[in-house]
């Protein structure tokens, strides 16, 4: 079962009336903003009142509803940690991957810093 929809005089009294298009939006006079004549409550409730009472909504010199914007579809950010992940695995592979070579030259500079601090005279 429906409810019965009433409306105030003074909605019934504005959409039988044309009114401008700046009287449903704000407006920049004298470096202030001066707030529209219908709220965005009171369009919502002129809408509502035209299109009950078969009345165009533009027909009263209403401005069109506009539709909702689509959201952006951003990844959460997550921790530094989380983010860093990946790349430090990538890293971490990498260097084992060159750890034989690094081992191998670690020894021979090694041997090499032993051979220079032997004696030359075998006494």
């Amino acid at each position: 079962m429906a409810t019965v929809r009433k409306f105030s005089e003074a909605v019934l009294k504005n959409i039988k009336t044309v009114h401008s298009e700046n009287e449903f939006k704000a407006t920049f006079v004298n470096g202030h903003w001066r707030s529209p004549r219908f709220s965005l409550r009171r369009q919502a409730e002129l809408r509502k009142a035209c299109l009950f009472n078969s009345i165009d909504p533009k027909s009263i010199g209403m401005p069109e509803v506009k539709a909702p914007k689509a959201m952006q579809k951003k990844p959460p950010k997550g921790h530094k940690q989380q983010r860093e992940y990946a790349a430090k695995q990538a890293k971490i592979q990498k260097n084992l991957q060159e750890m034989p070579e690094k081992i191998r030259k670690w020894k021979n500079d090694l041997a090499k810093e032993k051979e220079k601090a032997k004696p030359s005279l075998p006494f």
